[in-house]
């Protein structure tokens, strides 16, 4: 189910202005293919505090050991999920205590006033994201990093179509950040409020994202059992792997 193994080759690491302005201080993104020792003289003048993160299929990646040596550690392992283009919209029950609607990309600057609601469900709700599992990364700035991800909707700059959920009292209790292009859609954050889970908020989020001819995807932790049965139940296939790993300046690195 992994992808294509990668060759060891030449990169080099990028800024990762989103996570730097999170954090408040400088992150890095590399990418396979991997030039050992070139990533290696890049680490060695990164000051602390400073963080670096890199994807990789799965541990026998060629690359997944030198990156293990240089001091990286795996934060989360991945599996993407996809539901072909073909599939009908599953079926939802009505909803008494919620209802959803959506709000395209163009319509994002006039509803500006849901941001912080929506940034504070996802700093909540969303605590078992690669970040958080990281001990090296705080628990205030993981919680910084969801909330801005899904404020980002509403300046323009991240996802194409945000869907929300809002129970009778006008209250948001679930979204679903949408990323979207010509053939495939995106789950980019999916979110539900505490006291709203097991209700259909998440299947009615998903369902409402569906367009005819477009293929849907996601990724998730890969052992989170509850998830796996939920967009199976949706028509999701599993279709790929990766392990994320994460590096840390000034800190020591371990397993």
């Amino acid at each position: 189910m992994s992808k294509q193994r990668n060759s060891i080759g030449h990169t080099l690491s990028a800024p990762d202005a989103f996570l730097s302005a999170a954090f408040g201080y400088p992150c890095r993104v590399a990418s396979l293919p991997l030039d050992v020792e070139c990533l290696r003289s890049e680490l060695a003048a990164i000051p602390a505090p400073g963080f670096m993160w890199i994807k990789v299929p799965d541990r026998a990646d060629p690359a997944f050991a030198a990156l293990r040596d240089l001091g990286f550690i795996v934060a989360v392992e991945e599996i993407s999920y996809a539901r072909p283009a073909t599939l009908p919209a599953p079926d939802t029950a009505a909803a008494a205590r919620f209802s959803t609607r959506k709000i395209t990309r163009s319509d994002a600057h006039r509803e500006a006033g849901l941001a912080d609601a929506i940034g504070t469900l996802a700093a909540g709700s969303l605590t078992t994201s690669r970040f958080h599992h990281d001990p090296g990364i705080s628990n205030d700035i993981a919680a910084r990093v969801k909330k801005r991800w899904a404020m980002n909707f509403f300046q323009g700059l991240r996802g194409q179509e945000m869907i929300i959920a809002t129970a009778a009292d006008g209250r948001i209790v679930g979204f679903n950040q949408v990323l979207a292009d010509t053939d495939h859609k995106v789950i980019d954050l999916i979110c539900t409020a505490d006291d709203f889970r097991r209700q259909g908020v998440a299947r009615a989020l998903v369902s409402a994202m569906i367009e005819p001819g477009k293929t849907l995807r996601v990724g998730s932790q890969a052992g989170n059992a509850a998830a796996d049965a939920f967009y199976k139940s949706l028509g999701f296939k599993p279709v790929g792997t990766s392990l994320c790993l994460h590096w840390h300046a000034g800190k020591e690195n371990t397993p």
